[in-house]
């Protein structure tokens, strides 16, 4: 068994494959209720935040409009998006008919690979879960706190931009206005109307400020201009959705049986994911030998982990998390380019406490995607000072390091 880092995938070499079956989360699947409902809720609000981005490039706000706007690709729009290689994936599926996989459900097995199974973990079916990305306080090891505030203006905007767009515009409604037609003035009125045309519109004039400040006329009136401000939070809305999409991640452990150790790929799970893993159960074994299998218990036989979502903030907990994997065997991956996280403006991604604590808990057994090893020899400048140069080596000996990837023998 192992697993491996630093693979680009490229779509022609995938041309190439013969992919006998696609395992896709339960999320994904066309019939499923629960499914169809989530899914309508993301593209009701990527349609909005689409239409956010249109108004905060034409109101000037070009730089939250491209952040935004990188967002909502990701999601769906842009050609690379993760929607659309989804897509392609599924298709690849032997007679186009991926495998829907549901929590709790029997461990898979496969004839092409003898004692290996499967355990699915994730995603959870329960609604309140899904929706819950943010870990509660305490429960994770930093909280990278991103925006919040209601986004209540926002969304009663934006459903008025869409309403507009399907034809629904109500007499006296502008695109600009979050507020209902009954209780608002339209912009267009408002700018020949004496009182706001003197008071909010005012021209843009050089001179003294106090002199202006305390003129019967203050001809600068743009400081008094929240034409736009409500959708500012548009880029937490965007960032919001990303989080709901991460927590729809397939979780999957998987098991060599004769010897019950387990390699966790929880993909971006976060909060709500792993705190749903706390209440699974299987049982095993036949009649008179039945054993009783739960979530935690994988976690303590884990033996190899695959970082969740670059090591975020919110995509390891803690109690119910790392601090259930006790195997003293255990391996970690975290699939991050930090510099690029800093460009994203995710300057705390990995998470520097979540960092620690891995290296900690696997005796400094981490390789992540931007540590400089390029060749074997590179393995020793990361051999932490508390372990011994015997029991580094017995690590190193089972990674293969080229120039593409990294990878981890069991």
């Amino acid at each position: 068994m192992g697993s491996r880092v630093r693979l680009r995938p490229n779509q022609d070499l995938f041309d190439k494959l013969t992919i006998r079956q696609v395992w896709v989360a339960w999320t994904e699947d066309p019939t499923d209720p629960l499914a169809k409902k989530l899914r309508a809720e993301r593209r009701t609000a990527e349609n909005a935040l689409r239409m956010a981005v249109a108004r905060l490039a034409l109101a000037g706000d070009t730089a939250t409009a491209q952040r935004v706007d990188s967002l909502v690709g990701f999601f769906g729009a842009a050609p690379a998006s993760t929607e659309q290689a989804l897509t392609y994936v599924k298709k690849r599926a032997a007679g186009g008919k991926p495998r829907y996989c549901h929590p709790g459900e029997p461990a898979i097995t496969l004839p092409e690979l003898p004692g290996i199974r499967f355990w699915v973990l994730g995603p959870p079916k329960d609604e309140k879960l899904l929706k819950k990305s943010n870990p509660s306080q305490n429960t994770a090891y930093g909280l990278d706190a991103g925006p919040g505030g209601s986004q209540a203006l926002l969304i009663a905007g934006l459903k008025s931009n869409m309403g507009a767009a399907a034809g629904a515009l109500l007499p006296g409604d502008s695109l600009e206005d979050p507020f209902d037609a009954m209780y608002s003035i339209p912009m267009v009125r408002a700018e020949h109307v004496p009182f706001f045309e003197k008071r909010y519109y005012g021209d843009s004039t050089d001179g003294n400020l106090y002199e202006k400040a305390t003129s019967k006329e203050i001809h600068d009136q743009s400081w008094r201009r929240i034409d736009t401000s409500w959708m500012g939070a548009s880029e937490t809305m965007a960032l919001q959705l990303d989080s709901a999409t991460n927590n729809t991640s397939l979780v999957l452990a998987i098991e060599r049986i004769a010897t019950g150790e387990i390699l966790l790929f929880p993909g971006d799970a976060q909060a709500g994911n792993w705190l749903s893993w706390q209440d699974l159960k299987w049982e095993t074994g036949e009649a008179g030998g039945k054993k009783t299998v739960t979530g935690p218990d994988l976690l303590a036989r884990t033996i190899f982990y695959k970082v969740g979502h670059h090591g975020s903030h919110n995509a390891t907990l803690k109690a119910k998390g790392l601090e259930l994997m006790v195997n003293d065997a255990l391996v970690a991956m975290i699939p991050v380019d930090h510099e690029m996280a800093v460009k994203k403006r995710w300057g705390r991604m990995p998470l520097p406490e979540l960092v620690d604590r891995i290296k900690e808990k696997t005796h400094g057994r981490v390789l992540k995607v931007d540590d400089d090893v390029k060749a074997p020899a590179d393995l020793a400048k990361l051999k932490p000072a508390n372990v011994s140069p015997e029991d580094w080596k017995q690590f190193t000996d089972r990674v293969q390091v080229t120039d593409v990837y990294c990878e981890v023998s069991f």
